[in-house]
């Protein structure tokens, strides 16, 4: 007696998922479409077959984009392993030494950090296809768990379950300081110092600033700011318009910028690590592969 396990959609077809993935990691039809290389009227076909099998719809169309329904998205969260399952099929029917173009998934946290090391990767693979996404370090932690890219590249500070790291760059929090400051001049300054100037924070969610967060609160200290921004070269912009005293990790701020200056943290001596996160069950992906390769040589 079967038990039912190649019965869950009759007939349910590889191009069907690989339809439907596509649609809703590239957000319509037309891009989903020149992502799997055919026609658009090709992808929608796929689709309705797909949900004729439901009897209710998966997606919901608006305009130029869609949006997952309930079951679509109980859908999505099962289907999204099995491009894992065909990278590792095709792995094995074209070997790590094959020559075919990459395509690499990146998800970053510290762009100017990994820029370096992306570059790096694009010389060394010029057939190959970058798609980078940028996000706080707990945006870019959930992509690569839920395999919607195939590297992270973030600080990862604890290990985690069914995810491997690398190691990549260390650096350390500084406040960045308007120049006609007086505590631009020193050679570090204390967070007892900085607690009398006008700051500007960033979301409470960043990683950075859950490091102001707690070097703070260790002195005791508990400041707000009528200022918060999301986007660091934001931060250094308005400390050069005279705004207030903005934080972040040294090497994530440009260092030839004469209009502010990085000043580091005494209080925060220690150094944060930058990573290379990527799912373990991933890690025999050539791009996976390729690109960490890449990083151990590059530290060397």
């Amino acid at each position: 007696m079967s038990d039912g396990s190649d019965h869950w959609i009759p007939g349910l077809s590889m191009t069907e998922i690989r339809a439907f993935n596509a649609t809703v990691q590239e957000g319509n039809f037309s891009r989903a479409a020149l992502y799997l290389g055919v026609s658009q009227p090709a992808v929608t076909a796929q689709i309705r077959k797909l949900e004729a099998r439901f009897d209710i719809p998966l997606l919901e169309r608006f305009n130029q984009t869609i949006k997952l329904t309930h079951l679509g998205q109980q859908l999505y969260r099962i289907t999204r392993q099995y491009r894992d399952l065909e990278s590792s099929i095709q792995s094995l029917i074209a070997p790590p030494w094959d020559a075919r173009p990459l395509e690499v998934r990146l998800a970053t946290a510290s762009p100017l950090v990994f820029m370096p090391l992306i570059t790096a990767f694009s010389q060394a693979y010029p057939d190959s296809t970058l798609k980078i996404t940028s996000g706080t370090t707990d945006e870019c932690r959930d992509l690569v768990l839920a395999s919607e890219v195939d590297l992270g590249l973030f600080p990862l500070p604890d290990s985690e379950p069914g995810l491997s790291r690398l190691a990549f760059h260390s650096h350390q929090l500084v406040a960045v300081i308007h120049p006609d400051n007086r505590l631009a001049a020193e050679s570090s300054v204390s967070v007892h110092q900085l607690a009398n100037e006008a700051l500007i924070f960033s979301r409470n969610e960043s990683f950075t600033q859950k490091r102001v967060n707690e070097v703070f609160a260790r002195a005791g200290l508990f400041p707000t700011s009528n200022i918060l921004m999301n986007v660091r070269a934001d931060i250094c912009e308005a400390v050069a318009h005279g705004l207030g005293v903005g934080f972040a990790l040294s090497h994530d701020i440009r260092s030839d910028d004469a209009r502010y200056r990085a000043v580091p943290v005494k209080e925060a001596a220690f150094e944060v690590h930058e990573h290379l996160v990527w799912l373990k069950s991933r890690t025999h992906l050539p791009e996976v592969q390729h690109f960490v390769g890449l990083a151990i040589e590059s530290r060397r």
